[in-house]
Formats: structure tokens, sequence, C-alpha cells
């Protein structure tokens, strides 16, 4: 029955024939929770978004629509495969943030469209998807104004959350100068909605530590941190290490420490030396020197607090990290060769940036 009534429905909006009827009855079905209703009002809703100049009644057959495939927490799977459906989530995602900035509330419907993509089983790592986000907001420069905007402190939950896993996948050019606009009100936010408002999870904590990344790399943007969004540092063990923002922070670990010497509260500089300690292994000699120096002096004034708070910081990752050695190994999964393998190498490095400081604290 449900297949006749969306078989129904989509050859009406097809034909661009919406009534209030017909749509009052899109209305009701959609609010069944099932998985067939899932799929039939994705169906509904890529073709009526496939259109080229949709209609104000095309977009409400879509908000509709994207409602019933999303509502129930169904992930509908987008792979490579499918990045052209990918195009028009983003396609309805940038028209409703269009109409939010402009003073219109559709915050829910744009919450489904950004946990489309952040609660696919391809976050954050599939590269076709990335290039079909990048490619997006290149053609599409408001986008990433639009984005900014939802992280507003009387924006829901939800909205927050999905907005914070979709700038963690784009802040490459979230942090483009070009987009530049209340960039210390952004961060504020941001900063605001991750440390005072909730307990979040490790998916929240990854995301938040690669938009600070992201915004080290952008000399606009590292001027703008929030103060108390530099501690977000401290999970800086969760990033991939091929980040490209990541790498020239490392690269650049002296510019770096230039800059946040010169920061009034002494938060930047505090943060960014607990990165290098928990990634010395990663540093070039010079680097090593300059880090092992500013260990020395710190140990015997009054920076031993924070040389106890970097030697605690790793040494709970280091424990962590054996933990999930241990349970690799029971576990002995045959489709993971080389799980072990890669957190056992972790663990090496980090035990050795552990004892290097432990052994600089212990001299002093």
């Amino acid at each position: 029955m449900l297949d006749k009534v969306f078989e129904v429905l989509s050859m009406t909006f097809g034909k661009s024939l919406q009534t209030p009827l017909t749509l009052r009855a899109l209305w009701l079905v959609t609010r069944l929770a099932e998985k067939g209703v899932s799929d039939a009002s994705y169906a509904l809703f890529t073709m009526i978004v496939a259109s080229e100049r949709p209609s104000n009644q095309h977009w409400e057959v879509a908000r509709l629509a994207i409602y019933g495939a999303f509502q129930s927490n169904i992930v509908i799977k987008i792979t490579p495969a499918r990045s052209p459906e990918l195009d028009r989530i983003l396609k309805f995602l940038n028209y409703h943030l269009g109409l939010q900035v402009a003073g219109e509330d559709h915050r829910y419907s744009i919450i489904f469209a950004l946990e489309a993509i952040v609660r696919s089983d391809h976050y954050p790592t599939d590269p076709t998807i990335l290039r079909c986000l990048r490619d997006f907001i290149r053609d599409n420069p408001s986008f990433m104004r639009g984005m900014r905007s939802t992280m507003q402190p009387h924006s829901p939950y939800r909205l927050r959350l999905a907005a914070t896993g979709l700038t963690a996948l784009t802040s490459g050019q979230l942090f483009d100068p070009a987009l530049e606009l209340e960039m210390s009100q952004f961060s504020e936010h941001l900063a605001a909605f991750i440390i005072d408002d909730h307990f979040h999870g490790e998916f929240i904590q990854r995301c938040s530590v690669i938009i600070l990344f992201g915004m080290l790399h952008s000399p606009e943007w590292r001027e703008h941190i929030a103060s108390r969004f530099w501690r977000m540092l401290s999970y800086c063990i969760l990033v991939d290490e091929e980040l490209e923002s990541f790498k020239w922070c490392l690269q650049n670990a002296i510019k770096l420490l230039e800059f946040t010497r010169g920061l009034p509260d002494g938060e930047g500089l505090k943060w960014w030396y607990v990165t290098l300690w928990f990634h010395y292994d990663k540093l070039d000699t010079t680097v090593r020197d300059e880090v092992e120096r500013i260990a020395k002096d710190m140990s015997v004034g009054d920076g031993l607090s924070d040389l106890d708070l970097n030697l605690s910081l790793i040494g709970q990752e280091v424990t962590k990290i054996r933990q999930e050695v241990d349970e690799v190994h029971k576990a002995a999964r045959p489709d993971m060769p080389g799980a072990e393998h890669s957190a056992r190498l972790r663990l090496v490095a980090l035990e050795g940036n552990y004892n290097r400081l432990a052994r600089i604290i212990g001299g002093r």
C-alpha cells in the first residue's frame, strides 16, 4: 500500500500538480517511521530536487520528503557511486541555508540534510564524497556563510552537532580568507557549544580539533581563535596525520610557537606546547631542541604544573592505547589484520614521547 501511495504521489509531483490535498497526503505518510517510508521518501526527494529550477512548491515537497527520509534515524547510505544524490542534498541544504540567513526558519530541514551527510557510513574518509563537497562549496561561495550562521547559541543542539561535523569536513574552505565574516563571533559560538553546552564523545572531540587545526593553518583565522577553544588541542592525538592542516602546523611548529607567545592570556602557547609533546616523535631536530629547551626552563620555574599537565594527558592516552592493543589482540579479527600493528606503533611512539618528557621533569 505504501508503494502505491508513493507511486501516485511521485507521478503527481512529477507533473507539478501539487494541491493542498496531495501535500496533506504526503505530510501524513511521511509521519510513519518505517524503513519503507524512508526509502520511498528519499527517492521522491532526489527526484524533486533534481529539477533544474525548483519552484516554491517543489521545495515544499522536498522538505516533506526529506523529513520522511531521515526523521526515524535510518541511515541512507551515500556511497561514491551515488554522489549525484549527495549533490542534490547539498543543493537542498544550500537553498535552505540561504533562507535561514534571510530570516526564515528552516532549521529542521537543514538538520536533516546535514545529518544525511554526517551520518553517512563513509564519513569522514571517502575521497569521492570529500571531493564532491569541496567542488560544491567552490561553486557556491555563499554555502559556508550559511554554515557559519548555524552555530548560534539559540540553535538546536542537533543542528550545531551536525554543523560541527560538516564544518570539520570542509574546514579548508571554511577558513578561506575570501569568506571572512565575523570570525571571532563564530569561534566563540563554536567554543561555547563544544565546551559549555554538553558532554561530547570522541566524534565531536575529533571534529573540534580538526576545525582548530584548520584555523591555525589560516593566518587570518588564527588571529580570532577564542581563548577557550585552544584547549581542544588536548585531543590532537585524534587527528588523522595525513590531514593537510595538521601536517602544515607541525612543519611550521616554530612559527606557531612564536605566534602563540604573542597572545595575551597564554592559553594558545600552553595548548600548542601540549600538541608538540604529543607529536614529539614527528618533529624535526630543530623543533625538538626548542621543545626540550622550553621544558627545561619550565621545570625550574613556574611552568612545572603545565609540564605535569602535559605528562598527565600523554599518560592518559598511553593507557587508552594499551587497552586498545589488548582488545584488538584478544579479538584477533581476521578482517582487521593491521589494526594491532598500527595500535602498537602508536603506543611505542607515544610511550617514547612520554618517557622523554618524564626524564626532563625528573632531572630538574
